[in-house]
This record gives structure tokens, C-alpha cells and sequence, in this order.
């Protein structure tokens, strides 16, 4: 089975863990932070950001040696055992919860600006609908957290820019004004500006090539936001004298109207809102994921994982956290929720980094990391004490929430857990080597994972042949055109003497707040999408269609294949099946019209830009008895694809194949169509029910259009045209105006080519030559 679960790329990883980052933090803790600590808050902030960054390096090697959806508890399960992951299980989960109800407090903030509401109102509605919104399963996708993220920096960026501008620098004397102990209380505060990284390690199993993004998403997401951080507390301290720093409110926001007036203000409230709702939203659905890595385990009532049978999401769940993050709201102080939410993180950060050193000591073997933290032991050592340190500085009340938390979950593990959970983990092994080295274990020399080589392949252009078998992959997602798009593959896939293979795939979209190894299981527990794919060929075959006596035997050997799957990116899952399948054609349909517009503006163009294979795309109007194709030739890469297409589905239907030859006025027609049929006759050389038409047009698309009026055909096939830039985002207006207007069903296909300089060279002089009317092709434009 495909891994369909390698999803996300680079960025769209390090937007995970920069989103999450980007929120209540900076915005409702940058003027507390400056109270508490003057200018050298910068260095609390500088303080976090060192912890986690090594934290960040850690979690990489432990994702990509055990990747889950588990995330920090998951690591330290596996490497110090159930009763410390009970520990940080429970810790992460309220953890988030008191973050949620922080980013909340903060989403009140900025929402009683707006609008006619107390923050403590503003907070409960957006908890409540951020609730509903999760459990319904409306997914923050990829696409979504990069325009949020992108959205944050500029503003913020923006915010730093003109701010360096408006700086006096008195303000910064005295830099320590309050000496540097309270630097280390006021880390255990602005630490929960760094909560949310480690969620991309959670999603490890769902990365590209982890050993390689995941490192450089988790560390460079860390990086980037610490840096953002202390530049706008530089800014913030350089705008406000220390003396009236605690009198300002919102610091942000009232630079911004300072520097930029109402606008600037509006801008910041706008991040405000933006942030705190993204990263409420970012932590809910973190948040799932940790209590369903929990209830596989059995370390919690397998009652709290039930997954709606609908909307396919952890409701009860996420309703749980929801009611607890609303009610921490009681607790009505922004520190508190801060500390709290930052120690609770601080334990599992410590345990995550110790946990980190135990795995590479023990060296199990079902722990082959692709991604080796340099420094170990010492910089995890390092940033464990450090994690430990910043929670002795945090105050009595988040002391105690430790201390309540450590051994609540050591109880529940005690009471609850002990004689249900059975985890592999290090310890038992560390301890064996540790009588047997003893301290100089942490010295051995490691033997080194060999890197994951991933060593792309870039298939140059499929050759054109109409003989052999091809493989064919179909998109099943309508069930009114789903027979016809299986039969229509079944026609392509099939060479002159051998079946080909078809395959029906079935992609199921899952909510981000699901991990998508959840559903699978439950995937392997319902019938095979096959049983479907046998009913529609089984009701295809009762029709009477029209085929050629000598294929229908060769047609009925057709290897059907079927694969379902889950995906929180159908259509990036899309390309994922067909490549890892091999396949060299992914058909799909299409319903309403084909305008650039509403094409560019789906998911389908990711397909057509990201796909190593060729594409079609049926504007389906039945295809039960085609006795006539029409494909009109441009001479293009993709025209002669459809010529291919257009002969294989021609031959098992004996059905009459035209092509139609549009020409300018002027042109020598019997030196066009020697010329064409010399061209072409590698491909149609034994098809004898070929009719060429060479006709004069004034433009391309009326002229096609206009052999609707005197000719019937059942299928066009139409080849992606060559126009470029914002008009050829997929597949070109022509195929677009022709796909709506046929009374027909209409097959648009691309096919693929390599990103050769040949390749590109050779279309570069053929537009050359059109542009200068130095073809005999007529305009492309559309005059209708």
C-alpha cells in the first residue's frame, strides 16, 4: 500500500510550527515581559529560544526513528517508559488546554475592540465556535496556514521596519534596569510563546523525505520566530520609556497608531485576532491527536478516542478540551495561564531531551533515526537543566500545578494504567548497556543510519505508442460518472494484444484534527472499494455497447485494481498515489465548466503542476455508444497525446476517427495535409478508419465549434494548448470554451514533459514562430 501519509513538503511544515508559534505570546506579553524585566527581556525570550532549538533538534532525530502522530508523548513513552509518558501525556494535553484558554484570553482582547464585548465574552464565543468548528471538521489547510503565516510576517515585519525608524535609544538606559535575576522568572512567562513547535514532530508520519524537512522546519521555524520576537521587543522598548510601560495597554497596537496612525492600529488588531485564532485553533487540534495517541496505548479510556462515524473527527475529544480550556478562563489572569501552560511544556520538553540521550545510549533496534542531533549528550543535557531552571523561577502557583500534575498522572498511571499498558521502550536496554559501559556509554560511537537516499526520478517524455498497455489510474469521487470514467480507462489502458491495468482510487478526506493512521485502521476494517468497481463493471457490462468483437475478450482481462485511502490533502494525495504506483495516466472527472477561472481556483491545479504522469479530464455527457472522435490537431506535445488516446478508444470501438486541421487563409492545403499526414503516421499507420479534414478558420475556436453544426461525434479529445502565463494556468482557453460548448463528452489531456531545456527550447520556438504568424495555425483568440 502507497504511503499516503507523505503529504507535507518543507514549508508547509515549517508554516505548522511558525503558525502555532505566532500568537498570544507576543502580542499580550511583550508590554508585561518590558514591565517585568526592561529591555533585557529580550534575553528571556533569547533564553526559550536556545531550549527549544535544541529541543527542536532532539524532537527531529525522535521523529524521524519513530514517526507518529503521537508526538512528545509518543517520544517519551518510547524512551523513559509508560509512567513518565503518562506524565508528559497528560502534562502536553493540559499544557495545550491552559495555551487554548491563553490564546483565547487574548482573542477577547482584540475582539472587544471591535466589537461591543467584554473580553471575557469575546473569549467564550470564540472557544465555543473554535469547538464546533473542529468537531464539525473544518480544516485549516496547507494552503490556508501558509497565507496566515506569510500574512503574520508581513505585518509584523512591517511593524519592526518602521518601528527601527522611531527608536530613541534612551529608552534603553538602564538595559538591566532590575538587574538580571528577573530575567529567569520572566522566561518561565514568555516561554509559552514557543509552544506549538514540536506539533510538526507529531505529524512526522505525514512529512516528505522527514529526514531532511523535518529538521530544518522544526529548528528553522524556532529560529525564525525567536528572532522576530526579540526585534519587535527591541522595538517596543525603544518606542516607550521604562516609566510608562506598565500605563500602555497594548503596546503593539498603540506603536502602531503612533508610527502609522489608525491604519497601523487596525493592522496590529488584525494580526492579533489572526494569531490568537490560529494558534487556538493549532492547539484544539494538537491537542486530539495526543489523546489519541493515548487511548492506542490504553493509557486513557478508549471511550475518549471514539472517532464520529460522519464528520470522521475525535469529537469527544476535542469537546473535553474545549470545556476545560473554557473554563480555565475562571482563572481571569493572563500570567497564570502563561506559567501555567509554559511548565507543564517545560516537563515535556526536559523529558523529551533526556529521553533523546536515553534512545541513542540504548541504540534499540527498532530506533533507526534518519536525522542524528549533533552535540548529544550535551546539548540535551544542557537544555533539560535549562527547562528545569526556568521552572524554578516560575512562581509558587505554577509550581504547584507541576507538582499536582506529576503525581495526579502518576496515579492515574498507577491506578488506571499499570496493568493495560504494554510499551516497548529503552529503559531495560540503557540499563543493560549502563552496567556494561557505565558513564562511558555516552561516548560510544553510534552506528551512524544510513541517510534516506531519496533520489528522485524525473521521467523524461513517455514515449507515443498505441500498441502497448498502459497503466491507468482513476479518480473515483462522483458516483454518476464513475462508471464511465473506469470504462473510458479500461479503453485507453488496453495495447493492440494486451490488457492494461486500471486502477480505481478512492480517496477519503480527513480532518486535520484526525490522524490519518486512525482512519486507516478503520479503512482496513469496512469492504474493499473493489466490491464498488465490480458492481460498476458488472452494470457497464449488461449495457449494450458497442465494441469491437476482437478487443471485448482483450477488455475483460483488463487488471482492475482498487485502492482506498485516507488524506487530510485529497488531491496532494492524488499525485502521491499515481507516482507510487507507477502509473503513467491519472484520469479524472469534472463537473460544471472548464473556465481558466474555475479551474485555477481548485485543488485540480495542483494535480496538473505536481504530476510526474499524464493527465485527462472528462467533461462526461455518457459515452455509451461512440462511433465518432473528434480530435482537432495543433501540432502541440499534448495534441499528439490525445492523437494516441483518440486511436486506442477509436480502435476497440471501431469507431471513426477525424482530425481536424485548422488553417489561416491562404495556406497551401494539399501541401498541409501531406505534410500532416507524413506527421502523424507513426500513430495511425494501421488504423484505416482515419479521416483527415483541413479546413480554413479565422480562429481556432469557432472553427472547431462550427463542425458541431454539420457532424455528430460522441467524444472530443482535445490536447491542453500552448498559450502561457496567467492563461494557461492548467490547461489553456481553448480545450476550456470547447469542454463547456460540445454537446458531447469532452477528454482534456496533458501530457507530461520533462522540465528539459530541449523541451522548453523546442516550445519557446514554436510560440516564436506563431507569434509572427510564421505557422500555418489561425489565431488562438476567441471571437465569439
Amino acid at each position: 500500500m502507497a504511503d499516503l501519509r507523505r503529504e507535507l513538503g518543507f514549508w508547509d511544515a515549517l508554516t505548522i510550527g511558525a503558525g502555532t508559534m505566532i500568537g498570544a505570546g507576543i502580542f499580550l506579553l511583550a508590554g508585561v515581559a518590558l514591565e517585568l524585566t526592561g529591555p533585557a527581556a529580550i534575553f528571556a525570550y533569547l533564553i526559550s529560544g536556545i531550549i527549544c532549538i535544541i529541543t527542536a533538534s532532539s524532537a527531529a532525530e525522535l521523529a524521524t526513528g519513530m514517526p507518529t502522530s503521537g508526538g512528545d508523548y509518543f517520544f517519551v513513552s518510547r524512551s523513559l517508559g509508560p509512567a513518565l509518558g503518562a506524565i508528559s501525556g497528560v502534562g502536553i494535553w493540559l499544557s495545550l488546554t491552559f495555551a487554548i484558554s491563553f490564546y483565547l484570553f487574548g482573542l477577547g482582547e482584540y475582539l472587544s475592540q471591535f466589537l461591543p464585548l467584554t473580553p471575557f465574552w469575546g473569549a467564550l464565543l470564540g472557544g465555543v465556535l473554535l469547538v464546533i468548528l473542529n468537531i464539525v471538521g473544518a480544516k485549516e489547510s496547507g494552503r490556508t496556514q501558509v497565507v496566515v503565516v506569510l500574512t503574520l510576517f508581513a505585518i509584523l515585519g512591517g511593524f519592526s521596519f518602521v518601528g527601527f525608524f522611531n527608536i530613541e535609544t534612551a529608552n534603553f538606559n538602564p538595559f538591566f534596569p532590575m538587574g538580571v535575576d528577573p530575567i529567569y522568572t520572566t522566561t518561565a512567562l514568555v516561554f509559552v510563546s514557543f509552544l506549538g513547535f514540536v506539533k510538526i514532530a507529531a505529524v512526522a508520519e505525514e512529512i516528505k523525505e522527514p529526514s531532511k524537512n523535518l529538521p530544518r522546519a522544526l529548528i528553522g521555524s524556532v529560529a525564525l520566530v525567536t528572532v522576530l520576537y526579540m526585534v519587535i521587543l527591541l522595538v517596543i522598548a525603544g518606542i516607550f520609556p521604562q516609566s510608562t510601560i506598565r500605563e500602555v495597554r497594548d503596546p503593539l497596537t498603540t506603536a502602531a497608531r503612533q508610527m502609522l496612525g489608525g491604519a497601523g492600529g487596525i493592522a496590529i488588531i488584525f494580526a492579533g485576532l489572526l494569531a490568537t485564532l490560529s494558534s487556538a485553533n493549532a492547539s484544539i487540534m494538537a491537542s486530539s491527536r495526543i489523546n489519541l495517541a493515548m487511548a492506542r496505548d490504553r493509557m486513557v479510556p478508549n471511550w475518549l478516542s471514539k472517532i464520529h462515524e460522519k464528520l470522521l473527527t475525535p469529537y469527544r475529544a476535542i469537546l473535553l478540551t474545549g470545556i476545560l480550556a473554557i473554563s480555565f478562563l475562571l482563572i481571569e489572569s493572563l500570567e497564570d495561564l502563561a506559567k501555567i501552560a509554559s511548565v507543564l511544556q517545560l516537563y515535556s520538553y526536559a523529558a523529551l531531551n533526556i529521553g533523546c540521550v536515553v534512545l541513542r545510549a540504548a541504540d534499540p533496534d527498532w530506533y533507526k533515526p534518519s536525522y542524528r542531533t549533533p552535540g548529544n549528550p550535551f546539548g540535551q543535557i544542557l537544555a533539560a537543566i535549562g527547562c528545569l531552571g526556568v521552572i524554578v523561577y516560575s512562581g509558587p502557583f505554577a509550581q504547584i500545578a507541576i507538582v499536582v500534575l506529576i503525581l495526579a498522572s502518576l496515579a492515574w498511571y498507577a491506578v488506571w494504567g499499570r496493568g493495560k499498558v504494554e510499551i516497548d521502550h529503552a529503559i531495560p536496554r540503557f540499563k543493560e548497556r549502563w552496567k556494561e559501559h557505565g558513564w562511558s556509554l555516552f561516548m560510544l560511537p553510534t552506528e551512524e543510519a544510513e541517510a534516506e537516499e531519496v533520489q528522485e526520478e524525473i521521467p523524461s517524455m513517455r514515449p507515443l505508442n498505441t500498441n502497448k498497455p498502459r497503466h491507468v489510474v482513476t479518480a473515483l469521487a462522483n458516483p454518476e460518472h464513475e462508471s464511465d470514467l473506469l470504462r473510458l480507462a479500461q479503453f485507453i489502458s488496453a495495447g493492440k494484444e494486451d490488457a492494461g491495468i486500471v486502477e480505481g482510487m478512492h480517496i477519503i478526506h480527513v480532518p486535520y484534527q484526525t490522524p490519518i493512521s486512525t482512519i486507516r485502521e478503520k479503512l482496513e476494517q469496512k469492504p474493499s472499494i473493489q466490491r464498488k468497481i465490480d458492481a460498476i463493471l458488472e452494470h457497464s457490462g449488461s449495457q449494450k455497447l458497442a465494441i469491437k468483437d476482437s478487443y471485448q475478450t482483450l477488455l475483460d482481462n483488463t487488471d482492475f485494481r482498487s485502492v482506498t485511502e485516507a488524506a487530510h490533502d485529497v488531491f496532494g494525495a492524488m499525485v502521491t498515489e499515481t507516482e507510487s504506483r507507477k502509473a503513467d495516466m491519472l484520469l479524472m472527472g469534472w463537473q460544471g465548466g472548464f473556465s481558466v477561472g474555475r479551474i485555477y481556483n481548485s485543488p485540480i491545479q495542483r494535480v496538473i503542476k505536481n504530476l510526474k504522469a499524464d493527465i485527462g479530464i472528462l467533461k462526461d455527457r455518457g459515452l455509451d455508444n461512440v462511433k465518432s472522435i473528434l480530435i482537432p490537431w495543433g501540432g502541440g506535445l499534448h495534441a499528439w497525446l490525445g492523437l494516441e488516446l483518440a486511436v486506442r478508444i477509436a480502435r476497440v470501438h471501431n469507431a471513426e476517427l477525424k482530425i481536424l486541421r485548422l488553417v489561416k487563409e491562404g495556406t497551401d492545403m494539399d501541401a498541409e495535409r501531406e505534410s500532416l499526414l507524413e506527421t502523424i503516421d507513426p500513430l495511425v499507420a494501421d488504423f484505416d478508419r482515419l479521416r483527415l479534414e483541413i479546413r480554413q478558420a479565422d480562429d481556432v475556436t469557432s472553427g472547431i465549434m462550427s463542425d458541431f453544426e454539420n457532424e455528430s461525434h460522441d467524444l472530443v479529445i482535445i490536447g491542453a494548448s500552448r498559450e502561457f502565463g496567467i492563461r494557461n494556468v492548467l490547461i489553456g482557453t481553448i480545450p476550456d470554451i470547447i469542454a463547456d460548448r460540445a454537446p458531447c463528452s469532452v477528454l482534456m489531456v496533458r501530457r507530461f514533459v520533462s522540465e528539459h531545456w530541449k523541451v522548453k527550447a523546442s516550445e519557446g520556438l514554436k510560440r516564436f514562430k506563431e507569434n509572427l504568424g510564421l505557422d500555418t495555425s489561425p489565431e488562438t483568440t476567441n471571437n465569439n
